[in-house]
């Protein structure tokens, strides 16, 4: 009985959307976040190229080049690599992203409800996968692969970022694993850790993204009745492995320059561990036990497959009730600012190795503001997405008057026109928050009267006319999708 009410429910559910996304196939309420996605890409990273190809390109040819021939024999003789490749790799990685948005969103708002038959390649909603032993659904093996897919392009930036510089990159978090203190002030390393443990962390991390690429598209038909995994339960334990991950490298970096028999294996001169020394040690084991705490902990937080929601339910976020509408807006806003904070949290961590002040076992100020933004960020979306809610809020705007619209060539429906409405509404704080700050760079430039930063005359305007563009866009699009809030 419960099969046949499953398998109605995934017919009546290909009825409302037969859309693919990288073989998988999408539900309503997938395809509904995966358009928030697209769309937060496709307004930030042209922001994102512009500011690489105006200001850190601009720079490098305007400012590094000149210096460089100028005198040429007082430098290094890569000096030219080490400054233009890492602006290089940033403009690919960000205009491969910006590929793969307009692609999902062409994918999506193109997309015609028809009956042809679904190809034998597309992975379907009703399937379990087995990812490093926890059981996971549909919904969340498409996080993990696009989480993955995200991280192989961060790792390979890393990777080439760190081979190809040797400025501020080279006291990233995974270089600090390899220091340990001996004085208040005073840290050791040695010239083998510092070149392979950073190097032997990328490639671990890499490894296991290919890994679960592969592994998120093979899986068996969902038994009704097997519990799987809790979303926030695949979230602690992802956080807990990365951080084991980091500490055991960290631990291993203690034995090389502490234990005799490991130090001398390795060619490493061995030094007489001291309190400091010890200290660290213990703090390491002791983070190292409750992340491995934490991910034993979460094999057992599991939950029924296919629990829904009853339609009489109100959803509220701190006190205030949220109607379908509202949902849709928090929602949106959710996603938006907590991909921006978590991209800069890790931008800081992993490539400056934290704000000033940071260190891997007490976080400044900078750094706990951002981690509780993120997990402010947090609550309403795991708040929505729990126990199919988001299915139902779709499902209730859709059942409500018709609304279309047509935006830049799409005809887009009620839904799709809140979505856009609520990302456009986000990011109008963000333009006008990044234009104050062109302003003041501006003002601070005009101070300056070294000729080799002229270039910067044309730089400030450029980036500030992209970011009035992008504006009218938003603006444009704002006023295209409101009356889908208004209409009754």
């Amino acid at each position: 009985m419960i099969n046949l009410e499953v398998k109605k429910t995934h017919e009546s559910g290909l009825s409302i959307s037969r859309i693919t996304l990288f073989g998988f196939e999408l539900n309503r309420s997938q395809t509904s976040l995966f358009l928030i996605l697209s769309l937060i890409g496709i307004f930030l990273l042209p922001f994102t190229l512009a500011g690489d190809i105006f200001l850190n390109l601009f720079n490098f040819l305007f400012s590094t080049l000149p210096n460089y021939l100028l005198e040429p024999y007082h430098r290094p003789e890569d000096y030219l690599i080490y400054n233009f490749f890492p602006i290089l790799i940033r403009l690919i990685k960000s205009t491969i992203f910006l590929i793969l948005s307009i692609y999902a969103l062409r994918k999506i708002l193109r997309h015609k409800n028809t009956e042809r038959k679904i190809k034998r390649k597309t992975i379907h909603q009703e399937r379990i996968v087995n990812w490093l032993g926890l059981k996971i659904s549909h919904g969340q093996s498409l996080f993990i692969f696009s989480a993955s897919l995200v991280g192989i392009f961060f790792i390979v930036e890393l990777f080439l970022v760190s081979l190809l510089s040797h400025s501020i990159y080279d006291f990233g978090l995974l270089d600090s694993l390899c220091w340990i203190p001996e004085g208040s002030n005073r840290a050791t390393s040695h010239e083998i850790l510092l070149n392979n443990v950073p190097l032997a962390i990328k490639a671990t991390f890499f490894l296991l993204c290919l890994y679960s690429l592969f592994i998120v598209r093979r899986g068996k038909p969902m038994n009704p009745l097997k519990k799987i995994t809790k979303n926030y339960s695949l979230l602690i334990f992802i956080v807990s492995f990365v951080v084991l991950i980091l500490l055991s490298a960290r631990i291993f970096c203690h034995l090389a320059l502490f234990n005799y028999e490991i130090s001398s294996l390795l060619g490493i001169s061995s030094n007489a561990p001291n309190p400091y020394q010890n200290e660290d040690l213990i703090k390491t084991i002791s983070f190292f036990c409750i992340c491995l705490a934490l991910m034993i902990s979460s094999f057992f937080l599991k939950e029924q497959n296919h629990k829904e929601m009853k339609t009489s339910d109100e959803l509220s976020w701190f006190q205030v009730k949220l109607t379908p509408h509202r949902a849709i807006i928090l929602l949106s806003l959710a996603l938006l600012y907590i991909i921006f904070f978590t991209y800069t949290y890790l931008s800081f961590i992993f490539l400056f190795g934290g704000a000033p002040g940071f260190t891997l076992f007490g976080p400044n100020l900078f750094d706990i503001i951002l981690i509780l933004i993120i997990l402010f960020c947090y609550y309403p979306i795991g708040k929505i997405l729990r126990n199919h809610r988001f299915d139902n809020i779709i499902k209730n705007i859709e059942n409500s008057r018709e609304f279309k619209t047509n935006w830049f060539g799409f005809h887009l429906s009620k839904i799709n026109s809140i979505i856009l409405l609520s990302v456009s509404s986000g990011l109008v704080g963000l333009f006008i928050y990044q234009l104050l700050v062109m302003n003041m760079s501006a003002q601070a430039f005009l101070q300056l009267s070294d000729p080799l930063y002229s270039y910067m005359l044309f730089s400030f305007p450029a980036m500030t006319v992209i970011i009035c563009l992008i504006l009218i866009v938003i603006v444009y699009t704002i006023k295209k999708t409101l009356p889908s809030i208004k209409s009754r």
